[in-house]
């Protein structure tokens, strides 16, 4: 489940860049890194879950924890470095007497 989520966000916030590249201020292009890699990561442990014999794709009440903590998680990331991005370069200089 947090594969699908992740992969859903990832998809959503590459339309919302597409549609609102323009808004430079938004940082909207940090978005689908964060969800792109994050699905990578969740891709990556369906693999292996393939692999050891185990069921991919879960529907359960931990999976839905584990997928809510990644949207919000690339959320926070995204709102982090878009202050510190938006902020960068705007320190007032020292005076010196």
């Amino acid at each position: 489940m947090y594969f699908i989520v992740a992969l859903i966000c990832t998809i959503a916030s590459a339309l919302l860049w597409f549609f609102f590249k323009n808004r430079k201020a938004l940082h909207l292009e940090l978005l689908p890194i964060i969800f792109g890699t994050a699905t990578l990561m969740w891709f990556i442990d369906v693999i292996f879950c393939l692999a050891g014999g185990e069921e991919a794709l879960e529907f359960g009440v931990q999976d839905g924890w584990i997928s809510l903590w990644t949207v919000l998680g690339g959320i926070l990331l995204w709102l982090i470095l878009s202050f510190i991005l938006n902020n960068r370069g705007k320190t007032e200089p020292v005076k010196q007497e």
